[in-house]
């Protein structure tokens, strides 16, 4: 069982002895022969949406302080980290960049998920969308959703500008 540590992160900890046999053989299939588990630093679960790190070990305090910087770090401020700890903990920021990313994409879906339906006005967009369900192609309501993706975005993009940078 996960020890959540930071719920706006996302970010919790666990010992070896929790993890599941299917977890322990995912990561020892990805790492090259003879490494022991205990190395194990941190990990992404997708099944959870937490990162992950391991209590047991041994640079466990650093390894928590580093990923609450990282995480809550902004463009140039990660790259100062990686700048800083260079390739010994190359894999660490990679694991915890698809993790940042993860968390984004969710966050823009779950966003997504919520916006309404529009309710078009204009009739040649409903004829559209009504032949295109006729054709057997449901994918009319998901356009919808990507359209408000497409507008949700312009709108961060359109702000950031007038803040004086792209973010």
């Amino acid at each position: 069982m996960y020890e959540i540590i930071d719920e706006s992160l996302k970010l919790a900890s666990c010992s070896i002895s929790d993890l599941t046999l299917e977890q322990v053989s995912s990561f020892l299939s990805q790492w090259e022969d003879g490494a022991k588990l205990g190395t194990l630093t941190l990990f992404f679960n997708p099944d959870t949406g937490y990162l992950v790190l391991n209590k047991d070990h041994s640079q466990y305090e650093f390894n928590l302080k580093l990923a609450k910087a990282y995480l809550s770090a902004s463009g140039k401020e990660r790259e100062k980290y990686r700048e800083k700890f260079g390739g010994r903990l190359e894999e660490n920021f990679l694991v915890m960049d698809n993790f940042r990313e993860y968390s984004r994409i969710q966050s823009d879906l779950s966003i997504v998920e919520h916006q309404g339906l529009a309710i078009f006005s204009d009739h040649v967009t409903k004829s559209v969308l009504r032949l295109l369900e006729k054709e057997g192609i449901p994918t009319c309501f998901l356009m919808s959703q990507a359209y408000s993706y497409g507008v949700m975005n312009g709108k961060r993009m359109e702000r950031a500008r007038r803040k004086g940078g792209m973010a």
